[in-house]
């Protein structure tokens, strides 16, 4: 059972007077928090916070590529062929790392943003990147905004880490001009 104040939460705040919504992420919460904007049924202010458009771009082409254990990844793709077919040891084996790679990159490739659908209100999505940093390139960011025309992108200097502590008022203003958009 829930609370009775849990029933109808969202009716009793738009009931209370906050018309406004909104939903912010950092990193790959903020891929989270395009995705949310993107199928929201209402018009919401959505800022994904040094976000790719991908989780392929931080384990693929970022720095957590030299992080990813590559080799536990092809053994187990092996193993499981093995399984699937009934292959000898030898022929699950020959799974190279670049094929576990392409599967990486494949499987990763669902949380792709910019194949979501357009937000009710692009204008009041403010992405914010970091010019230095090594997690999310730059061009992911702007991939984002290529596919939602309308939407901003802002740039705040530092690394991944660096520039949200070292910006957080960039980062609220952004929440506060994304609201000021609906």
């Amino acid at each position: 059972r829930r609370p009775s104040m849990q029933h109808g939460a969202k009716l009793q705040c738009a009931e209370a007077g906050y018309g406004k919504m909104g939903i912010c992420g950092l990193s790959m919460g903020g891929v989270h928090a395009a995705m949310v904007g993107s199928l929201h049924p209402t018009p919401i202010a959505t800022l994904p916070f040094l976000a790719p458009h991908s989780a392929v771009v931080p384990f693929c082409e970022g720095l957590y590529r030299h992080a990813t254990a590559w080799e536990a990844l092809r053994e187990d793709a092996a193993a499981l062929a093995k399984d699937a077919t009934s292959l000898t040891e030898d022929a699950a084996s020959g799974i190279s790392i670049e094929q576990v790679k392409d599967r990486l990159r494949s499987v990763l490739s669902l949380t792709d943003v910019t194949r979501f659908p357009l937000p009710k209100n692009p204008q009041a999505v403010i992405f914010v990147g970091a010019t230095d940093d090594g997690y999310i390139p730059r061009h992911s960011v702007m991939e984002l905004q290529k596919a939602w025309p309308g939407s901003e992108v802002r740039w705040v200097t530092g690394g991944h880490v660096s520039s949200f502590l070292l910006h957080n008022d960039s980062f609220r203003k952004a929440i506060v001009d994304a609201l000021d958009r609906l």
